[in-house]
């Protein structure tokens, strides 16, 4: 019994029993289905219902996450649980791929508490972003297959086990058709199997047949539904336009992720905490490069770092773990600890120690707000007041008097009203936040399809703020679209802000 507790094994049961133990105090309080994690429930709805990725749906990411959140409400029902309980279990690989990656380098009691900080950190956090119930199912699942794929890497450097060399590319093809911004990991692949330690041509050709196996599946299934090269010529070019739009640049200059003076002084001044965690990737970059010649005698340590500075690349200038950046974080923390094995463990535990009683402090004070129940046709969730009273009312309204087969836009974004409420909005311009409306379709297309092509129904403003694209709500920038709901719809339900429009 003593050798057992001793194990790996009973330690990352010890992981679970804590995260199970956790997880009915955060259980559906966390999320926030007014903005982007409505569009993941909606997307993958349509894709359920036999809609076709990149030709009736518009979709900026890659499509395994949609497909296989579509077939788990296929199998399971079209609800909240469903994908809250996926995220959920995808969250524990998540904590096992950390722990098991930490155990690499560091003893188990800091490899445990790395993991407990990971819990705290990422899982259990009640905003948008948590890896239980996201803004983005392709990022969480590209996490969890990227942590994989580098542990079954390091797995071979040290083992010379050509079995590991394939699921190592089998989860980085899995990574990277969920996330595209994981894209430079495949050099790192090719470099460790080509010259750290060569892998032969034929097993070099079957670890290319285990990289593509996935995302050939998952397009071979969009094009069997009838997806063209043409079509995704299309959604590539709209993706390109959105890349170099002003919007987006002003978007990712708020969050670090462009240098521009103004916001990133704002930024790093914000909190002296999040500043230091949010400089990780630098940090990571100076101590590599400056310990790169005893870091390069020891391989394995030498391909995780590569790895990790490859996985934060999106996030180089500043990683603002209190939002898209808390993904990275535990990969970026981990590197950081093993390279600062120069202070002692006292300090180092104490660290730990520290962030851990932060993060778990962070997370249970911030449900004195998340109390709030949405109660909903696809299950009941808890939330903020004022994004329940945008759900609710909605959702309350469209269900009592409108017909099944009746159209629903929800602007700027708000997706969610549409999947609990089973009424399709339409797929193409389903979100009209400026980065959407001014950039990517332009406000000319968008008027066109909505007076001509696809005509609603039902239209509802919700009063969303979309400062972090440069305007303050959807009519200070859409204009002319309200203008058009004035002349061609009737108000006919005005409460907290919230305009339900019906067509004449």
């Amino acid at each position: 019994m003593q050798k057992f507790l001793k194990t790996d094994i009973f330690i990352v049961l010890l992981i679970f029993l804590i995260f199970i133990s956790i997880l009915p105090f955060f259980f559906l309080h966390q999320g926030l289905l007014t903005v982007d994690t409505g569009r993941e429930f909606y997307i993958s709805q349509q894709v359920s219902n036999g809609g076709v990725l990149y030709k009736d749906i518009f979709n900026i990411y890659g499509p395994f996450s949609y497909q296989f959140n579509a077939l788990l409400f296929f199998i399971f029902g079209q609800s909240i649980n469903t994908l809250y309980i996926a995220g959920i279990i995808n969250s524990f690989i998540i904590l096992t791929a950390i722990y098991l990656l930490a155990r690499e380098f560091l003893n188990k009691s800091f490899s445990f508490m790395i993991t407990v900080l990971t819990m705290f950190s990422l899982v259990f956090s009640t905003f948008l972003f948590n890896s239980n119930i996201t803004y983005s199912f392709g990022l969480i699942y590209a996490l969890s297959a990227l942590l994989l794929s580098i542990l079954f890497l390091i797995k071979y450097i040290k083992s010379a086990k050509v079995n590991f060399v394939y699921l190592s590319c089998l989860f980085a093809g899995l990574s990277i058709l969920n996330k595209y911004e994981f894209i430079l990991y495949p050099i790192l692949l090719i470099y460790t199997f080509g010259l750290i330690k060569p892998i032969g041509i034929k097993n070099a050709i079957k670890a290319v047949v285990c990289f593509i196996s996935i995302p050939l599946i998952s397009f071979s299934i969009l094009f069997f539904q009838g997806l063209t090269i043409e079509d995704i010529q299309t959604a590539l070019n709209l993706m390109t336009i959105m890349a170099q739009s002003e919007s987006m640049k002003l978007f990712y200059s708020i969050h670090g992720c462009f240098f521009e003076p103004a916001y990133y002084l704002k930024l790093i001044l914000n909190n002296p905490l999040y500043t230091v965690l949010g400089l990780l990737p630098v940090i990571n970059i100076i101590l590599f490069l400056v310990f790169i010649k005893k870091i390069y005698q020891n391989k394995v340590l030498f391909v995780f770092c590569i790895a990790s500075i490859l996985a934060a690349i999106k996030f180089t200038l500043f990683l603002e773990i209190n939002h898209m950046g808390a993904f990275l974080f535990p990969l970026c923390f981990l590197t950081a600890f093993i390279l600062s094995d120069k202070f002692s463990n006292i300090i180092r535990y104490l660290l730990l120690t520290c962030l851990i009683l932060f993060f778990a402090y962070s997370d249970f004070d911030s449900l004195r707000l998340k109390t709030h129940l949405l109660e909903t046709p696809k299950g009941n969730i808890y939330t903020y007041y004022k994004d329940k009273m945008m759900m609710q009312i909605p959702i309350d309204y469209i269900t009592e008097n409108s017909e099944s087969n009746d159209k629903v836009l929800v602007v700027p974004e708000g997706a969610f009203i549409n999947f609990a409420t089973d009424r399709k909005s339409d797929n193409t311009y389903h979100n009209l936040v400026p980065l959407y409306y001014k950039d990517t379709f332009g406000e000319e297309e968008v008027l066109k399809h909505f007076e001509t092509e696809n005509i609603m129904k039902y239209i509802i403003i919700l009063p969303l703020p979309t400062d972090a694209y440069g305007s303050p709500d959807f009519c200070s920038y859409a204009h002319n679209f309200c203008e058009m709901i004035n002349t061609k719809y009737n108000l006919v339900k005005e409460e907290k802000n919230i305009k339900i429009f019906e067509r004449k």
